[in-house]
């Protein structure tokens, strides 16, 4: 019974995946397991955020202490957020971009906020019925927050009231409001909302409340207290406008005047103005004139407005000694200095009232019309709006945790693929997180390719993966703005005949940008098995050609030394030569004949040069000829075929994976099926094939004069090799007949010599003459 329900419950799913077991993650209880499965059963611990290739914001949700890597112990952290926000037996669309609202867990604090401000999110987009949020909805934060008054930043602003930017004149209410806003911005300032438009909030408002009812308790003042602050009646603030020019002129006279009175042997002294004015200079009499008092002090401390005045304050003091407000302190036309004092008493209050004013920033209101604005309720109204605004800020501030969710749901299945097990490289349908893109190069798609920073560090690594790297400089962009960026890309099947640095080609990136890309380097290994057999071959033709090609030139450059030399020094004047001797005369060895008969010699020898190859072979069998050339290879390929076949063997993903930063937990053997996923020709696609050469089609059939002349060539050429044989084949080819062997009979007996002898005691030889001669000579 045990048995069974075990056999029942879930368990996790594993897939072989390049050489070794990796969990298997498709839905939500996947996630579950890889929280329970043990780190070193995942593919990677780690890995660099410029290695994956998604969406940025997503993996910088992931990579929650900002330091560029993204660790193992992250990712679960990240697993255990989404799931505790999503109801353990709901569909929230995983892996998808559309995330379900009822899949939200609104029974815990954080998923109740998550659900009322993915509400209000649709309620501002003009969705509020819908039952799933999109990630192109959620990003539109432009439009989510366009509605002022409902954004939770507690600024309204004149267009906001009326839901579309525009005071709507059919809505009294909402145009009243709207033109109180733009008066306060007028008056207090204004502060940007969420949308980037002027508004006010709630300390612009209190602020344009407050400076108002100030300003009209303050202009509301003398009519409160008229006998104080308003002693003249209505022409106090004229008589003020004339009192405060010649208030500290008049007090700088009665103190003269007591100083005259308090030392009055030192009259002169006091009197006298040490200061030279030219009459003539209108500008230096003036300013003489502003540096003397208004009147000659007197010792009895009075002003007599009929005694010389100062030219320069002549008719303000005239106008001030007329003025009504004046005239109960002149005793007929002197102003004492009690008298003067008592005036300065009675004024002291208005004066006080006018330096209270608080600023002039409400003179341009009618107080009327500002004590209306204060007291209708619109006031109340804007606080109310302003204050409803602030209600929705905590679901409003939860816009970041809503979008966190909403990319969570799209990309953490699909990164766990490309993290936890690496089930989505291998996927030849789309490229993987892991893949920067595809680069289009040699009629061959590269798909393998990632993103370097330093290519002698990435070298040191991906050495000793035993596979075929080629480092790649992309660029895009105007050349005011040039993007750059350096891959990786492997190449895992085909051949490597065609590729070399310099070689050109394009790269796409999963965005659709496309780039510009140029071969910078290589880590040269083996590709596949064809190219690691014909390898040997092709650099031993290499060596071959090179070694030919030293050897030709070297002679080549001998040979015009020499040519250098020869004309040089026939160029120089030659001693005369002697006197030839006498020659034997010879038949001409540059005759017409001679030539003939040389290049018949020639064209013998060649065809003797083909007959003892055939004749050569014919005694050769084929088995021996096909020993010897398999002994070659063995010989020359042998040894590296073999290396190639075990690098081939050998190839390891993980160590490309860990040359960029990746924590790769176990070796991954990249087989030749995996390279075919990675490295490979797209098929043409389904079409009728015109099998006729266009360059035939173009060039049209050959001519007949050039067949016609091409067939007698080799007519001719055969006849002639038939016809060397037929006259010399007997002489090269066929062997001699054996000649008789010659009977050599036992010498006679000697005849006894009677021939005369010299005195050395030898023979003495007889001269011989004519033709004996010759032929004695000839055998010499």
């Amino acid at each position: 019974m045990g048995n069974d329900r075990a056999a029942k419950e879930p368990r996790m799913k594993f897939r072989r995946i390049g050489g070794f077991y990796q969990l298997n993650v498709t839905d939500l209880q996947d996630l579950r397991y890889a929280l329970e499965l043990d780190e070193a059963h995942w593919a990677l611990n780690s890995i660099d955020l410029d290695s994956m290739y998604t969406d940025r914001q997503f993996l910088n949700f992931v990579d929650d202490d900002h330091n560029g890597m993204i660790r193992v112990d992250e990712v679960k952290r990240a697993i255990r957020w989404y799931l505790d926000r999503i109801k353990p037996d709901s569909d929230p669309g995983a892996g998808t971009d559309v995330l379900h609202l009822d899949a939200i867990n609104s029974d815990t604090p954080d998923g109740a906020i998550l659900s009322a401000a993915a509400r209000v999110v649709l309620e501002n987009l003009g969705t509020s019925d819908a039952s799933s949020l999109t990630l192109s909805q959620i990003r539109n934060d432009k439009q989510i927050i366009a509605s002022p008054g409902n954004n939770g930043d507690g600024v309204i602003t004149p267009g906001g009231l009326s839901g579309s930017g525009v005071i709507n004149p059919h809505s009294t209410a909402d145009e009243l409001l709207a033109g109180r806003i733009k008066t306060i911005m007028a008056t207090v300032g204004s502060v940007k909302d969420l949308t980037g438009e002027d508004g006010i909030d709630g300390k612009l408002l209190d602020a344009f409340i407050a400076g108002a009812q100030t300003f009209l308790d303050w202009k509301n003042a003398p009519a409160k207290d008229p006998a104080t602050l308003l002693p003249f009646g209505e022409n106090t603030a004229a008589f003020h406008s004339r009192y405060a020019a010649l208030k500290d002129r008049i007090d700088q006279f009665f103190l003269n005047s007591a100083a005259l009175r308090f030392l009055p042997d030192s009259s002169a002294r006091l009197v006298k103005v040490d200061a030279v004015a030219d009459i003539m200079n209108a500008a230096t009499v003036r300013d003489f004139l502003d540096t003397v008092t208004i009147a000659e002090p007197s010792a009895a401390e009075e002003l007599d407005f009929d005694a010389p005045l100062n030219p320069l304050f002549a008719d303000a003091l005239e106008a001030f000694a007329a003025d009504p407000a004046v005239q109960p302190f002149l005793a007929g036309r002197k102003l004492s200095v009690r008298s003067w004092r008592n005036l300065k008493a009675t004024i002291a209050p208005y004066a006080n009232w006018l330096g209270a004013k608080p600023g002039d920033t409400y003179d341009k209101f009618d107080p009327a019309e500002l004590a209306a604005m204060l007291t209708d309720g619109s006031m109340e109204q804007l606080r109310s709006l302003i204050e409803s605004d602030l209600a929705v800020a905590r679901e409003i501030s939860a816009y970041d945790q809503l979008l966190k969710l909403v990319l969570f749901n799209r990309f953490l299945l699909p990164f766990l693929n490309n993290y936890v097990c690496l089930s989505d490289l291998f996927n030849p349908h789309g490229p993987a997180m892991l893949q920067s893109g595809k680069l289009v190069m040699d009629g061959r798609h590269f798909t393998l390719a990632m993103q370097i920073k330093n290519i002698a560090e990435h070298k040191r690594i991906a050495t000793m993966s035993d596979i075929c790297v080629a480092y790649v400089e992309i660029t895009t962009g105007p050349t005011t703005a040039l993007r750059k960026l350096t891959l990786a890309v492997a190449i895992t099947s085909g051949n490597m005949r065609n590729l070399f640095i310099g070689k050109r080609g394009v790269f796409f990136t999963p965005d659709g940008v496309l780039w510009d890309a140029r071969v910078i380097d290589f880590i040269q290994q083996p590709v596949s098995v064809s190219e690691a057999l014909r390898m040997p071959f092709y650099r031993f033709g290499e060596f071959v050609t090179k070694q030919a090609d030293k050897y030709f030139t070297s002679k080549s450059a001998d040979a015009q030394k020499a040519m250098e030399k020869n004309i040089a020094t026939g160029a120089l004047p030659l001693p005369p030569a002697p006197a030839p001797a006498a020659k034997v005369q010879q038949t001409p060895a540059f005759s017409g004949s001679m030539l003939l008969m040389g290049g018949g010699i020639g064209i013998a020898a060649i065809g003797s040069m083909i007959a003892f190859i055939v004749k050569s072979l014919q005694n050769v069998s084929i088995l021996n000829v096909l020993a010897v050339l398999f002994g070659i290879i063995l010989i020359f390929g042998g040894p590296m075929v073999v290396i190639s076949l075990v690098k081939l063997y050998r190839r390891n993903m993980a160590r490309f994976l860990e040359a960029n930063a990746c924590a790769v937990n176990r070796p991954m053997r990249l087989s030749r099926k995996m390279g075919a996923i990675f490295t490979f020709t797209p098929p043409l696609p389904a079409s009728s094939l015109i099998r006729e050469d266009l360059v035939d089609i173009f060039h049209g059939p050959i001519p007949r004069h050039r067949l016609r002349w091409t067939l007698i060539t080799i007519l001719l050429c055969v006849l002639a090799l038939a016809a060397t044989y037929w006259f010399w084949g007997k002489k090269y080819f066929e062997k001699p007949e054996p000649k008789p062997a010659v009977k050599v009979e036992a010498p006679a007996a000697p005849v006894p010599d009677t021939q005369p002898r010299d005195n050395t005691g030898g023979e003495r030889q007889q001269p011989v003459t004519g033709p004996a001669a010759v032929a004695q000579l000839n055998r010499k």
